[in-house]
């Protein structure tokens, strides 16, 4: 049986949820939680509540874990699963499903340690979720450019077309406008320079097939950026 970090965590969370010692250290958060009596009634208090409600949560949550209290940073990365979730299938470039489950989870729970209470008193989860988001673009490899002056290194990995088409990509997966395959597709033979006629013999598909498979996917991404000039 197949399991990655996300089965781990609700495999856990069961247990936790239930837990009358965690409740019973996390009492200052079930009270603004409408008195839960369990983390699992602080879990479906966040779920239910309007922004501003679950926001208080959320920031009493973070507010610990600021502190170093493990157990509040684990509720708090609990509650924002979903959105979690979400990073991972966006950010297809950086692995396959564990890999990527794996980096997502890292990345929100580090920013959970590190959340700038001071500085953003609020939107806790968008925060964070933005953030963590922001540190998995930057860990997606990025092609190879020709050496320059050293000085003038940063400035062309930056111009580099494949790395605003590596961006153009995660940002359709995300959308639905393309299939992580098919993003994958184009980024290996635009950007990491792989012949299509490698990529066929490597997945079992004859040449023309991928080729028509790449055309109608990037026919969509040309489609899609025009309207977006309309």
């Amino acid at each position: 049986m197949t399991s990655n970090v996300f089965t781990d965590l609700d495999r856990d969370w069961r247990r936790l949820a239930g837990s009358r010692a965690a409740a019973r250290q996390l009492a200052d958060v079930r009270r603004v939680a409408g008195s839960a009596q369990t983390l699992a009634d602080v879990e479906q208090y966040v779920r239910r509540a309007g922004p501003a409600e679950a926001d208080r949560v959320l920031l009493a949550l973070v507010a610990r874990a600021v502190e170093g209290d493990g157990l509040a940073a684990r509720v708090l990365l609990q509650l924002l699963l979903p959105g979690t979730r979400n990073l991972a299938r966006r950010w297809w470039a950086l692995g396959d499903h564990d890999e990527r489950a794996a980096a997502a989870v890292a990345a929100v729970y580090q920013r959970i340690r590190r959340y700038p209470l001071a500085r953003r008193p609020g939107r806790v989860a968008a925060n964070v979720l933005m953030d963590a988001s922001r540190d998995m673009r930057n860990a997606v490899p990025r092609p190879e450019v020709p050496a320059l002056d050293p000085a003038d290194d940063a400035a062309a990995t930056a111009a580099h077309p494949g790395v605003e088409l590596t961006e153009v990509l995660c940002d359709a997966v995300h959308d639905g406008l393309l299939a992580p395959a098919e993003a994958t597709l184009i980024a290996r033979s635009r950007i990491s320079g792989h012949r299509l006629s490698d990529l066929a013999v490597a997945n079992g598909i004859p040449e023309r097939t991928l080729f028509a498979h790449r055309q109608r996917a990037e026919r969509r991404l040309a489609t899609a950026y025009a309207a977006s000039r309309e």
